[in-house]
Parts: structure tokens; C-alpha cells; sequence
């Protein structure tokens, strides 16, 4: 079997997969056993074309199926056999030293189920140069913390995604934290080196136009899915605890209703008018605590945009990952 299987997954980012696909060349180039695959999601850039110029497997899915993040990496884990799996995104960059010092971690620690490190965000311009790589930390061994997920930059066993599952390929989001809470409840460990594992070129989040992309993206609807996949499931409770982002949002939409409701039958308006105060009290302390606000309307903005998501994301019939067509073309 490989010792290690890189898969990388874009969509329209022929500004980026050159600087990705050459990063990861360059830090797997000593390693006598490996594969990189890249799938992408029926670019209609050159982001294929640019792509099938490297020594790497590029395959593009077919646009009539559901395209998502997570759909990309199930089918390149099924097309890879590496004993270890890194999986990056194709807005990314992979790091100098994060990889052979992972290997490491990995060889010599057998509770350690997959692991990450840290994610620096650097702004989309043309302008924007290779970043430079900063020196690993092996020093800092007590630096390696457990968390709960990773990202879209991470590291797997694939002994323990054949037992958990790997991605669910039909969620438009939150695929990682949805892994990694059933490789934990069936008892395994997720770490985090201190050292960066990838550049992430992005745009600012704190941006109107960010919110509305990626509510486009479907972004938000991720966190509804998952609940209704775990509905009646002991994980069900352990993913609200964890990723239940909306609950708050839709406990203040729930008394603003039942305040209406009340309102309306009594005549007397001062509860819709009190749960108005509370909106009011909530938009001033955010405003407050971020010093501005525009931020604060922005984190509010998002919260209602994460509710809105999650009730559409419940609206979706759950589907088995097994039943994925995942139809692709080999471009190389």
C-alpha cells in the first residue's frame, strides 16, 4: 500500500492550483511511496488544463450529480490507497516542515487518528506572492494540543476512516467537524501540530459581499444537514453541543413568534415591544465588545444567515454516501 496519498479538490481556481500542486511536489519529493490526486468540480476555468501539465492524477467530476467540498475528497479518498491521507483545499498552499514532522507524529504515535496545524489566511490578489515558510517548531513538542476537528487542510488514517466512514458527500458543508466527531466517538484522538499547515488565500470575511457568496455556496446549509442525519442518533446531542450555531438565533426567533403571537391575541404590545428591546441589547453589545458597528451588524447578519441555512439544510432528505454516483472524467 502507499505510505501517503495527497488529495487536493477545487473548483474554478486557476489563479491558485499551480502554487498548490507545486507546493505539494515539493514537500513530498523525498517520499519513496506517494500519490496526489485532484478532483475537481467541473471548473469552468483552466484549472484542469493547468493542472494535467504536473506528475499528478486529475479527475473532473461530471456537473449532472451534487458537486460539493466534500463530494471532491470522497472521491479522491476512494481513488487513492495511501496508508495516510492529507487533504487540502484549492485555495491553499501547503507549508514547508508541517508534512515530514506530521509523518513523523504519525509513525510513532498509534492513538493519533488524524491531524492539522494551523491555517494562515492571506488575501486573493494578483500581487500576492509565494508566502514565506516559517521554521518548524520540533522544540515545541508540548505545543501539540487535541482538538476537536481539523479543516480542509488535515491528515487521516485510513485504518480508521474504513471503520468510521469517510466524508459524507452530500453535504454542502461542515463535512470535517461531521468526520471528526465519529472518528472521536468511536475513540480516537485528533491533534494539532504548532506549526502552520497550509496558506489559505481568501477573501476578508468581514466583507457584505463574503456573507452573500457564500450563502450562494450554500454554505450555511451544512449544519441542518447534519442534524437530520443524526436525528435519532446518540450523536445527535454531541453535534448541537458542538455545532449548533443556529440554536441561539432560533431560540430569539421563536420568542420574537411567540411574542407576536401573544401580542396579537392579548392586544397588548409590550411583549413584541420587550423582545424588540432584546434585539436592540443584543445588537449594542456586540457593537460594544467589537469596538464597531459595522462588524456588529455583520455578526448578526451571519448569525441570521447561519439560521436561515440550517432550516433549509433540515429541508433536505438525508441520503446514504454509499449511493454517491461520484461519475468523473480522467483529464490525467
Amino acid at each position: 500500500m502507499t505510505e501517503l496519498s495527497v488529495v487536493l479538490i477545487s473548483r474554478n481556481q486557476d489563479w491558485n492550483v499551480a502554487r498548490l500542486i507545486e507546493s505539494v511536489l515539493r514537500e513530498t519529493a523525498s517520499l519513496p511511496s506517494k500519490e496526489i490526486v485532484l478532483v475537481d468540480s467541473a471548473s469552468t476555468d483552466r484549472t484542469t488544463e493547468i493542472a494535467a501539465t504536473y506528475p499528478i492524477t486529475v479527475l473532473k467530476l461530471q456537473p449532472d450529480q451534487r458537486l460539493t467540498a466534500a463530494a471532491g475528497r470522497y472521491v479522491g479518498y476512494k481513488h487513492t490507497t495511501g496508508d495516510l491521507v492529507l487533504f487540502l483545499d484549492g485555495d491553499m498552499e501547503l507549508c514547508e516542515g508541517w508534512l515530514d514532522w506530521a509523518l513523523e507524529i504519525m509513525d510513532s504515535r498509534a492513538d493519533v487518528a488524524a491531524l492539522c496545524g494551523l491555517v494562515i489566511d492571506r488575501p486573493i490578489t494578483p500581487q500576492t506572492p509565494t508566502a514565506e515558510h516559517p521554521q518548524a517548531l520540533r522544540a515545541d513538542a508540548a505545543g501539540i494540543t487535541e482538538v476537536r476537528h481539523g479543516g480542509g487542510a488535515s491528515m487521516y488514517r485510513r485504518s480508521v476512516l474504513e471503520r468510521v466512514g469517510t466524508f459524507n458527500p452530500y453535504l454542502y458543508s461542515d463535512e470535517e467537524p461531521e468526520l471528526c466527531l465519529r472518528i472521536r466517538c468511536a475513540g480516537y484522538r485528533i491533534f494539532r501540530l504548532p506549526h502552520p499547515i497550509a496558506h489559505h488565500y481568501t477573501v476578508p470575511w468581514e466583507a457584505l459581499s463574503t456573507f452573500l457568496e457564500k450563502r450562494k455556496a450554500n454554505i450555511w446549509l451544512g449544519y441542518g444537514q447534519n442534524i437530520r442525519y443524526y436525528l435519532g442518533t446518540p450523536l445527535l446531542w454531541p453535534y448541537l453541543r458542538e455545532r449548533g450555531w443556529a440554536m441561539a438565533p432560533a431560540l430569539i426567533l421563536i420568542i420574537g413568534i411567540v411574542a407576536l403571537v401573544v401580542s396579537a391575541v392579548t392586544g397588548q404590545w409590550a411583549f413584541l415591544a420587550l423582545w424588540g428591546a432584546l434585539i436592540a441589547i443584543l445588537a449594542i453589545g456586540a457593537a460594544v465588545r467589537k469596538r464597531s458597528v459595522r462588524r456588529a451588524f455583520l455578526i448578526l447578519l451571519r448569525r441570521v444567515l447561519i439560521l436561515e441555512g440550517t432550516l433549509r439544510g433540515l429541508l433536505l432528505k438525508p441520503c446514504d454516501r454509499a449511493g454517491y454516483p461520484g461519475r468523473y472524467e480522467v483529464v490525467r
